[in-house]
């Protein structure tokens, strides 16, 4: 089935530092017949960004009108956000969207043979890359974490260095002269840290002690 006319037409663009210029755009969604008013463009620099007139589009735009974009970029700049524009666009607008950079992805192609059938393979495949881009992310964040560790970069928060009296503080306890919150004051640290340091203090004082057993008894 060919592709049919329907509502009316308009054409969104959004130039980025970068890309084409707007009288290039623009004078492209001319050639298509898209009155000089049905005409958006965002033109985005490093200093200001935003779309204030795709949202002036969105405010204007009816069940059954088509929408010229040059590219999906025209969108956003992440799979996400063009997914979520897309959807938006399609199905709550309820219009179509003509990508010119790709013929084959125009919305009202087989309509009505098949429904929303490019729509819905175009939203499909977002979601897709979607979750392509995230494991990715993921896997790549997980292999650069891996190769610190056997690089030896530490993780996390520095910890609280031993303070000159651990030592004498963590005797007092271990003897019960002190309470352990007394003992994690002394030290200026919280409860939790201190047990921490005193198992430390006690694995230490065990390998020293077997480390001292081994060498008496090879004597």
């Amino acid at each position: 089935m060919g592709v049919q006319d329907m509502g009316e037409v308009y054409a969104y663009c959004r130039i980025v530092p970068g890309s084409a210029d707007r009288r290039e755009q623009t004078a492209v969604m001319r050639e298509m017949q898209v009155a000089e008013d049905h005409i958006f463009a965002d033109v985005e620099t490093e200093e200001a960004a935003g779309q204030p007139k795709y949202i002036k589009l969105l405010n204007r735009l009816k069940p059954g009108d088509l929408l010229y974009i040059r590219n999906l970029s025209a969108l956003g700049d992440t799979y996400p956000a063009i997914r979520r524009e897309w959807g938006l666009l399609t199905k709550e607008k309820g219009i179509d969207i003509s990508i010119l950079e790709t013929p084959l992805i125009d919305t009202r192609r087989g309509k009505l043979q098949y429904g929303s059938l490019i729509a819905d393979i175009v939203l499909d495949l977002l979601d897709y890359v979607s979750e392509a881009e995230k494991s990715a992310r993921r896997r790549r964040q997980r292999e650069g974490i891996e190769r610190a560790k056997r690089e030896g970069t530490r993780f996390g928060r520095s910890p609280l260095p031993t303070p000159d009296n651990f030592y004498p503080v963590y005797r007092r306890w271990a003897s019960r002269e002190i309470s352990v919150e007394e003992a994690a004051k002394l030290c200026g640290f919280s409860r939790g840290t201190f047990y921490r340091r005193a198992r430390q203090a006690e694995r230490e004082y065990r390998n020293r002690s077997e480390e001292m057993t081994e060498r008496e008894n090879r004597w």
